[in-house]
C-alpha cells in the first residue's frame, strides 16, 4: 500500500479533522490542497499559483496542524516566476521514502492499539487516549522527531508540540474531533513566566474543551492526573493563553474532576469529601475546590482540614503531604 493511501486510510473525517483548512479563503483552500497532493507523493517541486511567501507560510502552518500524519516534512521553499506568475513550491523531507515508509509502518502498528476503544463513547476514547500518554510517554526534547508524532511512538518522548500532534492522530483514527491550539501558558510548577505552549481542543459527545495532556504528565506522581482534561475557556485561561482563532470551549463542569464528583466547595464541602473518602480507606486523595481563590496560604488551609477531618475520623492524627496545581484548585493528599 502507497503512504498515500496508508493517510487516506487513518484520516477518518470528523468535524475538525480540517479545522484550520475551513478558515481559509478559497484560494487558499486550493493552494492547501495542491500542496497536500504533493507531499502524499513525495513531490520535490509543487507548482502553483503565485502567492506571497508570508500566505503560503500560513497554509502551510494551518496543513501541518490538521495533518499531524505527514511529520516527515519539516518546512518549504518557494521560487516565484513574477512574469508568469507561478510558484515552485519546494518542501523540505525529512527522511528518504524507504524511511518514511518503515516509519509510516511504526505509525500504523501503534495507531492499532487504539482500535480496542473504536466502540466506546467520545469521552471514554478521550480519556483512554490520555491516559495512554501519560502511562507510556514523558515529557523531553530529544530533537527534531520530538516536536512530532514520532517522538511519543519511536522514542516515548516528546514535546508539547509532538504530544499535541500525537493527540490530534489517535483522536482523528477513532473519530473524535480535536484541533491543535498554539499559545503560552504557566507551568504549574513555574509561575514566574509564560512559555510557548500547545495542546488541544476536543468535541467529545457534543461538548468543545481543552486537553493539555502534557500538563498532566508533567504533574503525574503516582496517580494519573485530570487537571487539564476537558477545561471550560475560563478554567484554561488561569494558567494558558490562546492565540489564535479556535473554537470556543463555554461548557462548564465537563472538567474530570467535577464530571466524576471530586470537586469540593468550599470548608464544609472539603471536609465532607475528605472524610467520605477516609471512611472509604483511600490513602489519597485528589480534590478540586470550586471556585477557589488563587491565595498564597491555600496549601496550609487545605492540609489543615484533612489533618482535622482525618484525626475526628480516626480518632488519631497522621502525617501527610500534599501536591497542589494552585492555577486549576486541585490538591493531591496523601496520607501516610
Amino acid at each position: 500500500m502507497s503512504i498515500a493511501a496508508i493517510l487516506r486510510s487513518l484520516n477518518i473525517p470528523t468535524e475538525y479533522s480540517q479545522y484550520y483548512y475551513n478558515q481559509l479563503t478559497g484560494e487558499q483552500k486550493h493552494i492547501y490542497q495542491i500542496i497536500i497532493a504533493g507531499i502524499m507523493v513525495f513531490s520535490k517541486k509543487i507548482k502553483m499559483p503565485l502567492r506571497p511567501v508570508n500566505e503560503l507560510s500560513k497554509i502551510w502552518s494551518y496543513i501541518m496542524r490538521d495533518n499531524p500524519l505527514l511529520f516527515y516534512v519539516s518546512s518549504f521553499a518557494c521560487q516565484n516566476d513574477l512574469y508568469k506568475q507561478k510558484c515552485v513550491f519546494i518542501p523540505e523531507y525529512r527522511y528518504e521514502p524507504s524511511r518514511i515508509k518503515e516509519t509510516m509502518d511504526a505509525v500504523v502498528s501503534n495507531l492499532q492499539v487504539f482500535g480496542a476503544v473504536k466502540g466506546r463513547s467520545d469521552l471514554e476514547k478521550e480519556q483512554f487516549v490520555h491516559d495512554y500518554c501519560s502511562e507510556h510517554f514523558s515529557y523531553g526534547d530529544i530533537g527534531d522527531e520530538s516536536h512530532t508524532i514520532l517522538g511519543s511512538i519511536l522514542h516515548k518522548t516528546a514535546v508539547c508540540e509532538g504530544i499535541a500532534n500525537y493527540v490530534k492522530a489517535v483522536l482523528d483514527y477513532l473519530g473524535v474531533g480535536s484541533i491543535v491550539v498554539s499559545g503560552k501558558a504557566q507551568s504549574p510548577f513555574y509561575h514566574d513566566k509564560m512559555e510557548n505552549h500547545a495542546w488541544n481542543i476536543v468535541k467529545a459527545d457534543g461538548a468543545a474543551c481543552h486537553l493539555d495532556v502534557t500538563f498532566d504528565m508533567t504533574i503525574k506522581n503516582k496517580h494519573i492526573r485530570y487537571d487539564y482534561f476537558n477545561l471550560c475557556d475560563d478554567d484554561i485561561r488561569k494558567d494558558h493563553v490562546i492565540v489564535g482563532n479556535v473554537p470556543k470551549c463555554t461548557t462548564a463542569g465537563k472538567d474530570y474532576y467535577t464530571y466524576n464528583d471530586m470537586a469540593a466547595q468550599g470548608k464544609n464541602g472539603l471536609e465532607n469529601y475528605i472524610a467520605r473518602k477516609v471512611k472509604s480507606g483511600d490513602k489519597t486523595i485528589i480534590v478540586k475546590l470550586a471556585g477557589a481563590e488563587n491565595v498564597n496560604d491555600i496549601c496550609d488551609k487545605v492540609m489543615k482540614v484533612a489533618g482535622q477531618t482525618y484525626a475526628n475520623i480516626k480518632g488519631s492524627g497522621v502525617s501527610l503531604e500534599i501536591n497542589a496545581n494552585i492555577s486549576q484548585s486541585v490538591f493531591e493528599i496523601n496520607f501516610k
